[in-house]
């Protein structure tokens, strides 16, 4: 009879444990749907940073950003608001298919324009940290997902999702946690290919979308930089969906006189 009894509660964990494993979502779902509700597209935003390096030292930049697609080509423009002895600088990255992008900076101050490539140096270089790309941006169909036990945050229970390159598994990964019922994302954190922390970020704040009834926006987002060292705050004050968007938007305001130059070097406006 107790054996009888100890295969009974056998069978019924069996059944459970296949009952709660079939109700799990899929993972790549979970992105889909956290990501979904993220604008995408053609957008303009108006921020405010604040960035504060090793030392303590709090320097305060304002930004008018646009973003827009136009076949493969993706551009954005960013226009210096604050400090107001940068304002008025204006950089446009351009990223192309299967190449190295380019990054064109204007400066009224001496009406200089310079083209650089857009490599991980010259993005950091003019300011990359407002563009809001990364591991959320990425085709998803180039990504590969597991789902890692769940976890609470705020006494809010979040899916947690680990975020692989499908074709370089060996290199950096990334961790979100998914709020679990409102499938909004509320943490990044980064990995390179030695399992080290190089980044973490919280996003929170969350705002409808002006306009699109479906769309959220994280109105803080907070990024520690443990590899430079760097932490920067980002304060959305606004942001818009903007389909009629075209290439005439992404043109530098230039001046008569102005001079256009090559450059390896860029020092960046502060």
């Amino acid at each position: 009879m107790q054996n009888s009894v100890k295969t009974i509660i056998f069978i019924i964990s069996l059944i459970l444990f296949h009952v709660l494993l079939s109700a799990q979502e899929d993972p790549r779902q979970i992105y889909d749907r956290a990501t979904g509700q993220m604008l995408s597209g053609n957008m303009e935003i108006m921020m405010e940073l604040d960035i504060k390096d090793k030392k303590g030292r709090v320097k305060e930049k304002g930004f008018e950003v646009l973003v827009a697609s136009f076949g493969d080509v993706e551009k954005t423009k960013m226009s210096w608001q604050k400090p107001e002895a940068a304002k008025g600088t204006t950089v446009i990255f351009t990223e192309l298919p299967d190449e190295t992008g380019v990054i064109e900076v204007y400066t009224p101050s001496n009406g200089k324009i310079r083209k650089l490539k857009a490599t991980p140096e010259n993005m950091a270089m003019v300011g990359s940290e407002a563009q809001m790309t990364g591991m959320t941006s990425r085709d998803p169909d180039d990504l590969m997902f597991t789902h890692l036990p769940s976890q609470e945050i705020e006494g809010k229970p979040c899916h947690r999702i680990e975020v692989k390159d499908k074709n370089s598994t060996d290199q950096a990964r990334g961790e979100l946690l998914v709020e679990m019922d409102t499938y909004r994302i509320v943490q990044i954190t980064v990995f390179d290919k030695n399992g080290t922390k190089t980044s973490f970020v919280t996003l929170s704040d969350f705002q409808p979308v002006e306009g699109m009834e479906t769309k959220v926006q994280p109105m803080r987002i907070i990024t520690e930089d443990y590899e430079n060292k760097k932490q920067t705050e980002m304060r959305v004050l606004k942001v818009a969906s903007r389909t009629d968007l075209t290439e005439d938007d992404f043109l530098l305001p230039l001046r008569a006189g102005d001079v256009a130059e090559s450059s390896s070097t860029f020092r960046n406006a502060d």
